[in-house]
């Protein structure tokens, strides 16, 4: 099961299912395409307040872009 990399919570793994199969399927949390870095949306808006807006979607392992996942 995958974790958020900021506080260890566990986030839903995605793909399979009828409703992902329909893109109708929504899952907590962001995740950097280049290193696979996951945060869930709580550490998300953290950090986004941490960083004083400042681009909070960089991944804060790789500099890569974090997405809604």
């Amino acid at each position: 099961m995958p974790a958020c990399e900021r506080c260890g919570g566990h986030l839903d793994a995605t793909g399979g299912g009828l409703k992902d199969a329909l893109g109708l399927a929504s899952y907590d949390g962001y995740e950097c395409r280049r290193c696979g870095t996951l945060l869930c949306s709580d550490c998300y808006n953290k950090r986004t307040t941490e960083l004083a807006g400042a681009a909070p979607d960089s991944c804060p392992q790789c500099d890569g872009r974090l997405e809604k996942r």
